[in-house]
C-alpha cells in the first residue's frame, strides 16, 4: 500500500478535475487541525473505518494516525470502541425479533 495512491483519490480523479479537486479540498478542510487535533481526527477516521468494515480504509487511516503521533494502544482502543458500536447496532437491529 505504501506509495500507492489511495483508492478514493484514484476514483475522484477518474471522475474529472472538478470532482477531484472538490473531494481533496473537502478532505483537507475536514482533517486539518481545528478544535480537534489532527491526531484525534485520524483516530476518529480509523474508528469509522472499522465500523464500516473497510479494510483498505483501516490501513490508510492507521498510517495517518501513526504519522500524527497516535500510539498502538490509542489505535486499538479507538478500534474497540468502533467494534462495540457496530455490535450494539447489530443488537439493536436484531431486537426487532423481540417485537410481538
Amino acid at each position: 500500500m505504501e506509495g500507492e495512491k489511495p483508492r478514493a483519490d484514484r476514483f475522484a480523479e477518474a471522475l474529472g478535475e472538478e470532482v477531484d479537486s472538490t473531494f481533496k479540498s473537502l478532505a483537507f478542510g475536514i482533517l486539518k487541525e481545528g478544535t480537534l487535533s489532527v491526531k484525534d481526527k485520524a483516530l476518529i477516521a480509523l474508528a469509522c473505518s472499522v465500523a464500516v468494515r473497510c479494510e483498505h480504509c483501516v490501513e490508510r487511516h492507521e498510517e495517518t494516525a501513526r504519522n500524527a503521533g497516535a500510539s498502538r494502544q490509542e489505535m486499538l482502543e479507538a478500534a474497540a470502541v468502533a467494534g462495540l458500536v457496530r455490535m450494539g447496532s447489530g443488537f439493536n437491529t436484531a431486537a426487532v425479533l423481540l417485537d410481538d
